[in-house]
């Protein structure tokens, strides 16, 4: 328990104790002036900044259904005027948050995100009115960044997660057009120091744990978008890199646990996932097809940062192994194996062969992970190297021609497995 929570159990048994004859009055009071104000509630803090956002996005969207319904009588200059109102009222509001009610948290989170919905309803109803061309990714990519200095302005969350998520949906939909989606990293990179100072204060570590999925997600989705000119050849060794990145880089954040989890997470389940792709036979094939020296004319760019990335995952290979973390870097191997394997092609390396080597990749990995795990007594460590090991099997059922009564009973074997397992550790956690 922190020494917050300490200091909030005192002064809620302070006048009990006064009543009791405990302590006097005086005595009170001279605790209440050592420990200073009483810490404020958490929960009931996060309580009015989830109500504040979701207030200013329910009066954002509910402004703008309004509007729909009655818009087409209306006249222009009727339209004119109501197209700019959502943006007067937000700056109306943000500017006295900003005099007024700077300190307050939900004040700031809530006029930030109604502002930001705002600039988005007035620029798409003045483009409406006056009927000025453009497109959904142009639209998308000016709303962004129109609504970035917000985050910084105003200190809020709630508006960088959805600015990571408009920069994403962006990144999707100019892949089609052939827009130049590699600009999606340094959009995304725009709010980092906003998130990083949270991290590294240690402030609203609720908000920057949010932002951290948000930010992993939105990565890991608008990846293979940026990479579309290769990713056809590339997206095995680009996905992979990726997952490596983020599981190496999680280990060097041990402080900071809630920031690190998510990029912890979809980097392990990634590359397991990816690694049971590749070990079926048709998707070796279809990878084998394609050379992967082939060059696309004018997809320098991707060859470039690709190059990048994979110089990052070797050099966190390096640090990791230096520091003897072999499990972790069993993990960030998978990109180079990859990579090696699609070299060599099939005239060194068969699909049989290939094959092989991913089945006995995961196997260890699985088997290192069950071990770390029944060392430590600890259950998702535990169940993740079960799972592992169970994922390999069941891939293995379905691309082979076993019949569906052992299927059947494989799976309740290792149904059977995970509950025994998880009950032994429990046992030897109840002995202890």
């Amino acid at each position: 328990m922190s020494k917050k929570n300490h200091v909030a159990w005192l002064y809620r048994e302070l006048p009990e104790l006064v009543r009791g004859g405990a302590i006097d009055e005086a005595t009170a009071e001279r605790l209440r002036g050592h420990y200073g104000p009483a810490p404020q509630d958490r929960r009931r803090s996060l309580g009015l900044v989830i109500c504040a956002a979701l207030g200013a996005l329910l009066i954002g969207l509910g402004i703008i259904l309004l509007l729909a319904h009655n818009w087409t009588e209306l006249s222009r200059l009727q339209r004119t005027l109501l197209s700019f109102a959502p943006l007067v009222l937000g700056q109306a509001v943000a500017g006295w948050s900003w005099l007024k009610r700077r300190s307050s948290l939900a004040w700031r989170e809530g006029a930030a995100t109604y502002l930001l919905l705002a600039v988005g309803a007035s620029i798409a109803l003045v483009g409406q009115t006056y009927h000025i061309s453009g497109d959904l990714p142009r639209f998308i990519l000016v709303w962004m960044l129109l609504g970035l200095p917000l985050v910084y302005l105003f200190r809020a969350a709630l508006p960088a997660l959805l600015y990571w998520s408009g920069v994403t949906w962006w990144c999707i939909l100019g892949a089609h057009e052939d827009l130049p989606v590699l600009f999606f990293w340094l959009l995304a990179a725009l709010p980092l120091p906003f998130w990083w100072q949270l991290v590294r204060r240690g402030q609203r570590r609720l908000a920057a744990a949010w932002l951290a999925w948000m930010l992993a997600l939105s990565l890991a989705l608008a990846h293979g978008f940026s990479f579309h000119d290769v990713f056809e050849v590339f997206w095995a060794p680009l996905y992979l890199s990726l997952f490596a990145v983020y599981f190496l880089l999680s280990g060097l954040w041990s402080a900071a646990p809630a920031v690190s989890r998510p990029f912890r997470v979809v980097g392990s389940w990634g590359t397991v996932a990816l690694m049971l792709l590749l070990t079926l036979k048709d998707v070796w094939r279809e990878l084998l097809d394609d050379s992967l020296l082939r060059v696309a004319q004018g997809a320098w760019p991707d060859y470039l940062l690709l190059s990048v990335l994979l110089l990052v995952v070797v050099g966190l290979l390096i640090r990791t192994f230096i520091r003897h973390r072999w499990q972790d870097g069993l993990f960030g191997l998978a990109a180079p194996l990859v990579i090696l394997q699609l070299l060599a092609g099939p005239m060194l390396l068969p699909l049989g062969l290939n094959l092989v080597i991913g089945n006995l990749y995961l196997l260890l990995l699985g088997g290192l992970v069950l071990k770390d795990g029944l060392a430590s007594g600890q259950l998702p460590r535990l169940n993740a190297g079960l799972g592992i090991l169970s994922g390999l099997i069941a891939v293995r059922f379905f691309d082979s021609q076993l019949p569906f009564t052992v299927r059947g009973l494989l799976f309740i074997l290792i149904g059977c497995a995970f509950l025994a397992v998880n009950l032994l550790v429990k046992r030897r956690e109840v002995r202890a």
